[in-house]
């Protein structure tokens, strides 16, 4: 499969792949991060496992809980869990949940469907807690303490980097011009709501709400907000540039 080429997803043509009988899940891939809207109903036990991704977990309804260095962390709607590489961690849909799992290197377990560990017993009873301390190796993060930058009258921005991984959650108002620019970082954007019309290399791609494009390492390209548009964009590697704020072309071109 292609994983090197500019495509446009959209989530809800993407089929669901039932992993169990309480699990499913719709994945968007590049060759350096991936991205998964899983959903699991109550009571689904994703089984103790670790990986070489580092993993961002983003809930958006219901609640987890997640079980790490034999620690309970409870992540519900707006927060993100950051597991580094290698941690393992197990997890309970204490209720229904929606989320989003971002893993940087890719899961090539789970596209060789040899993610076989779903199919284990919990190690745990479905009723442990023991609240996380200051020294767990993972962090929670309330989504809302992000601290939006106003890069310009027209673009807002809140983001999060991991080791690997950076998370963003942008803002763009109609009008909006991210100008011609490109890095070592593999882009995934995902239009939540909105119009945003992306030009990749030679390609111009218009991305409405429910639509990802994928934008490889390195390729030039630039995005117009066609309408006020909500955007998550997640890239890998992390953004230094962003982290350093030599991010000086985001200014450019906007009021």
């Amino acid at each position: 499969m292609d994983r090197t080429s500019p495509r446009l997803f959209r989530w809800d043509e993407i089929p669901d792949e039932k992993v169990t009988e309480l699990l499913s899940r719709k994945i968007v891939t590049g060759e350096r991060v991936m991205a998964a809207h899983i959903r699991l109903k109550k009571g689904c036990v994703v089984p103790l496992h670790s990986h070489e991704a580092e993993q961002l977990s983003l809930t958006f309804s219901g609640s987890l809980k997640f079980i790490i260095d034999g620690e309970t962390i409870v992540a519900g709607p707006g927060q993100l869990l950051m597991i580094p590489s290698w941690v393992p961690h197990e997890a309970v849909a204490l209720e229904d949940t929606y989320e989003m799992d971002i893993f940087s290197p890719i899961r090539y377990d789970w596209l060789e469907r040899t993610d076989s560990y779903f199919t284990n017993p919990p190690t745990r009873a479905a009723d442990f807690s023991n609240p996380a301390s200051g020294a767990n190796p993972a962090t929670l993060v309330e989504w809302g303490t992000v601290p939006v930058e106003k890069l310009s009258d027209l673009i807002d921005r809140a983001y999060v980097s991991g080791d690997r991984a950076t998370l963003c959650d942008f803002l763009l108002r109609k009008g909006a011009v991210v100008p011609t620019h490109h890095h070592e970082s593999e882009q995934v954007s995902w239009v939540r709501s909105g119009h945003l019309r992306l030009t990749v290399g030679d390609q111009t791609f218009d991305v409405t709400g429910g639509a990802v494009l994928r934008i490889p390492s390195q390729i030039p390209h630039s995005a117009v907000a066609v309408e006020d548009s909500k955007v998550i964009d997640i890239f890998s590697p992390r953004r230094e540039d962003w982290i350093a704020k030599t991010d000086h072309y985001l200014r450019q071109g906007n009021r």
